[in-house]
């Protein structure tokens, strides 16, 4: 449902026209900017309608937010075929900044698995990128991961032995993948967090139960990163009773208040 604090319109828009978008917008003047990447090959509504209801809360918080097709998904044509995939994005979250942003406030890149890489990659490239609100994004283990992991592989194969809980199939947590993908490399993460550090750009990262096979504690996200000081601009919250997508109302709410509760006061105080 809508919230009455906000509207939205359709639009076309990129060097073909050939990208379809939704613009939600605030009542008032938009203190900051949001552009929702596409997660996989699920449309801008996003995974069980989480973009769509993540953008009407962050508009409730001031934000103009986009949210979009990417070329050759939802209702976008592919326009640039001839071009390699990174290429063909990077041209298009250029359009879609250019189309959202006025050049005032706080610009946020956002989105989910795939889609929050690629907002890191295009953020590294644009300087007018002053924040990212990613969930579910890279995850490199660590040793404390791998300790971890065994206690908890540990304790599953003993309550399975004993018949107290099913045992664990191999393709248990593939399921929910959006779509199979290779993350980004351990030092492209690195020197795009870094170019990213070194503007100021604040950042909220949100994992879920889903990336287990890579992230299993909060405090791991700054482990990942030994070489990096984050200056308190990087914040994380970690849910991991939850899955990679989220199907009950109630679950999806939990990601979406961590991201308007991490972006709504850096919005108020740019626009102060």
């Amino acid at each position: 449902m809508k919230d009455a604090a906000t509207r939205e319109r359709d639009l076309r828009f990129g060097e073909h026209r050939h990208l379809s978008g939704i613009i939600t917008e605030p009542r008032g003047s938009a203190r900051g900017t949001c552009v929702l990447v596409t997660a996989g090959l699920t449309p801008r509504f996003g995974p069980f309608r989480l973009y769509a209801q993540l953008a009407r809360r962050l508009a409730s918080e001031g934000f103009l937010v986009l949210r979009f097709d990417l070329g050759g998904i939802g209702d976008s044509r592919q326009a640039y075929a001839s071009l390699p995939l990174r290429r063909r994005t990077e041209l298009e979250l250029r359009a879609a900044v250019d189309q959202s942003y006025a050049g005032a406030g706080p610009l946020i890149l956002g989105g989910l698995c795939s889609g929050a890489e690629d907002s890191v990659r295009y953020a590294a490239l644009d300087a007018r990128v002053t924040g990212l609100a990613l969930i579910d994004p890279f995850g490199y283990p660590t040793l404390g991961w791998r300790w971890r992991d065994g206690l908890i592989r540990g304790a599953r194969g003993a309550l399975a032995a004993a018949g107290l809980i099913p045992a664990r199939r191999k393709d248990d947590g593939q399921a929910a993948a959006l779509v199979d993908y290779e993350q980004m490399g351990y030092e492209e993460c690195l020197g795009a967090l870094s170019t990213l550090l070194a503007r100021g750009a604040r950042m909220h990262f949100v994992y879920t139960g889903g990336m287990r096979e890579s992230f299993n504690h909060r405090g791991q996200f700054e482990a990942m990163f030994p070489r990096l000081d984050f200056l308190g601009l990087a914040s994380v919250d970690y849910f991991p009773q939850l899955r990679h997508t989220q199907v009950l109302d109630a679950d999806r709410r939990l990601v979406i208040e961590s991201i308007a509760g991490a972006l709504a006061p850096a919005s108020t105080q740019e626009a102060s």
